[in-house]
């Protein structure tokens, strides 16, 4: 029976045999993985301090990113999905609202050391007020139906002690930025509370087709609850896995240890 992946507008023996060999090839070279399947990354505030992300970023070092400007759009912006390093059109959209765009280098906070693509994704991001002020809210439609997805919230500030809550459907974390980007991702996966040194949310099994994301800032003097980028992957599942090659004892192995942080 034909699977659906987030992609189904391109060929499958095609998308499947490609995203192995990327997946292999990423798997050999670096820290962490590639996306099992077709991923859409989105890059906000990429016109602040020149932070576009045109290369491999992210904890999954995806390579296709979706720099969007501004911090507001109420028209829909066109996602291009990642298909083993690929720009593929995936028919989604995304829609956002916030007060403000600043950075966490390159305005006078100093927050982030990294240095390339990474410093770039971690840099500029849509800001919000402070307590009970207007937080973030990004909404993605049109997504290709699939099982279940993941969504990966990137958040890094210009200031540490500030923080908020992020909310997806039914899930709610909460996250408080405590040190500087040095280009190692750590999840954060203590809630309530924050992982030390962390820098993203996993929101895991989502459904459906759409879904929103809303920031309410809580902590700090001011709070904030900012959001740099997010990327959407599709949940792997074991028989995926076979078909891609990755389904050894190792591998598994390594993805499960990335995932728990």
């Amino acid at each position: 029976m034909r699977r659906s992946t987030l992609l189904d507008r391109a060929p499958r023996a095609l998308a499947l045999s490609a995203a192995a060999a990327a997946a292999v090839t990423v798997f050999s070279s670096s820290a962490y993985a590639a996306p099992a399947g077709p991923s859409i990354a989105i890059k906000f505030a990429s016109d602040v301090v020149n932070s576009n992300v045109t290369g491999p970023a992210g904890v999954l070092n995806t390579v296709i990113w979706n720099n969007t400007t501004g911090n507001n759009s109420a028209a829909p912006f066109s996602l291009n999905a990642d298909v083993a390093g690929a720009s593929t059109p995936s028919g989604a959209s995304v829609t956002w609202t916030s007060p403000n765009t600043w950075s966490s280098t390159g305005l006078g906070e100093e927050n982030n050391t990294a240095t390339g693509e990474n410093r770039d994704l971690m840099a500029g991001y849509l800001d919000t007020g402070g307590l009970g002020q207007q937080g973030v809210v990004i909404n993605v439609a049109n997504l290709p139906a699939v099982p279940s997805f993941d969504v990966y919230v990137y958040i890094q500030g210009g200031v540490n002690g500030r923080g908020g809550t992020y909310t997806i459907g039914a899930q709610t974390k909460e996250h408080v930025g405590d040190s500087a980007f040095t280009g190692t991702f750590v999840q954060d996966s203590v809630d309530p509370g924050t992982t030390a040194s962390s820098n993203y949310l996993l929101f895991s099994g989502l459904t459906g087709t759409s879904f929103t994301l809303s920031t309410t800032p809580t902590i700090g003097n001011p709070a904030r609850a900012h959001v740099n980028a997010i990327e959407i992957v599709q949940t792997p599942e074991p028989a995926s896995l076979a078909v891609f090659g990755l389904a050894s004892a190792g591998l598994l192995g390594r993805s499960r240890r990335r995932r728990g942080g």
